[in-house]
């Protein structure tokens, strides 16, 4: 080995023993602290500028982590939120189910044909709604048609395959027959372009009050008997007229109708003047 290297080698070794020593005994302990102190200003500064980095970095794994989270509760919701919507379908369906049940307990010698609105053409010239049973349900034209509590909604004017148009008893073409149940005054109810009724052809001398009852009459074949209809909400008398202008307000929201029964053991009878 040239005498050089040996030289360097051995050097090197010796420097390694004493420094060895050296760190053993805590020689350099001073130093070492000296360095610690020197650089801690450099350290410091070097957090500074790298902790916007930092926390920019780490706002943003909270960022993503969050935002799935909210893209999971978003789902859960949109899930939770139909599943709300069918229970309140079913318990629709269900309360119509016990609705038809109920009118069928209390009339055994009636049958119904359950049905739902799906239109409606309800301007100041018309009032119709158009359901969504028809001929192959069996219905037929001039059946009647009520609520689902029983209240007289009217009567079946056209009829397709599946579905069926409804004119209803506000319609200024409707006339039905009718009478103060307390009372029995009899009259004849046409539709007004403001949803209300107009009980006709009541004789002036005839007693009429507010808060009376109208039911149908089966008078002219049209309507059965006893269907309630509506109450007696303004009475005009005057003394010059043969007859008073008695006001009727439906019992059921027409406006708002969804679900309405088809009065399949009625048919209607024309009655024609010999």
């Amino acid at each position: 080995m040239h005498v050089r290297t040996r030289t360097w080698l051995s050097f090197v070794v010796l420097a390694a023993f004493i420094f060895m020593a050296a760190s053993r005994f805590g020689i350099f302990d001073p130093l070492e602290n000296a360095v610690l102190v020197g650089a801690s200003p450099v350290e410091s500064a070097l957090q500074d500028a790298t902790r916007p980095v930092a926390d920019f970095v780490n706002n943003l794994t909270d960022i993503n982590r969050l935002s799935g989270e909210n893209r999971e509760l978003r789902e859960e919701n949109e899930r939770l939120r139909g599943e709300v919507v069918r229970l309140r379908e079913v318990e629709t369906e269900n309360q119509q189910l016990r609705n038809l049940t109920g009118i069928r307990e209390a009339r055994p010698e009636d049958s119904f044909i359950a049905a739902g609105v799906f239109a409606r053409d309800q301007s100041n010239a018309r009032q119709l709604v158009a359901i969504n049973r028809g001929s192959s349900d069996g219905v037929r034209e001039g059946m009647v048609v009520l609520t689902k509590q029983g209240t007289l909604v009217g009567s079946v004017t056209e009829v397709l395959d599946g579905a069926s148009w409804v004119t209803l008893i506000t319609d200024p073409s409707s006339a039905v027959s009718a009478l103060i149940q307390e009372s029995h005054v009899q009259g004849l109810l046409a539709g007004e372009p403001d949803g209300t009724l107009t009980m006709e052809f009541v004789q002036e001398t005839a007693d009429v009050t507010e808060g009376d009852t109208v039911i149908t009459s089966n008078l002219g074949g049209g309507y059965p008997d006893g269907e309630v209809i509506g109450r007696v909400v303004e009475v005009e008398r005057t003394a010059q007229e043969l007859f008073q202008s008695v006001h009727v307000q439906p019992l059921a929201d027409l406006s708002r109708l969804e679900g309405v029964l088809v009065l399949e053991s009625f048919v209607p009878q024309e009655v024609s003047p010999p």
